[in-house]
């Protein structure tokens, strides 16, 4: 039986890992449905991603496929999340899950909703960075670029990079268009790990 932290019954929407699906437990008396779509929107490109999967589908405890409004609606409890074509798995075999800390997803075992809104643990609240401010890093030494509204630091980024000169182009600017362009399967926030210094505004 999967054990339960108490903090987790009132505060916490709980993502359990196992081979090939996310199970979601939640709290009906104090999770909210925007609260669940929230959790659902913001962990269903990570598992795709992590899984290299094609695409996600929820199924209840039964094994029978669910559709999000009837997860929300409903107050399902709990729902999996699968990924069907995962080409890799979170965990090497299929196990009952003792201890919630044993299989991690990334390196997060929970999502806080905090203002409707889902929020990793342990999150650091990015400062918000005026355009303005934005535009006067445009030099080789101190260059920043907003990648999905992020604003990241690329001074030593562009130098290490083989396509360097084209990024730098963009600095000072929203490079998001030209960062599809080249590289329309690669997240932004693995690439530029450590860089992100904040929101534009």
């Amino acid at each position: 039986m999967e054990k339960n932290s108490p903090e987790s019954e009132n505060q916490y929407i709980e993502f359990i890992y196992g081979k090939r699906y996310i199970k979601l437990r939640w709290n009906p008396e104090t999770t909210t449905e925007d609260m669940i779509m929230d959790a659902i929107d913001g962990i269903g490109r990570k598992l795709i991603e992590y899984f290299s999967a094609s695409f996600i589908n929820f199924v209840n405890d039964r094994g029978r496929v669910v559709y999000i409004d009837a997860i929300a609606s409903e107050i399902i409890s709990p729902v999996f999340i699968r990924a069907p074509d995962a080409k890799k798995n979170l965990i090497s075999t299929e196990i009952i899950i003792q201890d919630l800390k044993c299989c991690k997803f990334d390196r997060k075992q929970f999502f806080i909703i905090k203002n409707s809104k889902l929020v990793e643990e342990n999150f650091i609240e990015l400062k918000e960075i005026t355009w303005s401010e934005i535009t006067k890093h445009t030099k080789r030494k101190d260059c920043w670029m907003v990648l999905y509204n992020k604003v990241y630091n690329v001074t030593d980024y562009i130098k290490k990079h083989p396509g360097g000169d084209v990024i730098f182009k963009s600095v000072g600017k929203d490079a998001t268009l030209l960062f599809n362009k080249h590289h329309p399967w690669v997240n932004p926030e693995t690439a530029m790990k450590g860089l992100c210094i904040g929101i534009a505004k």
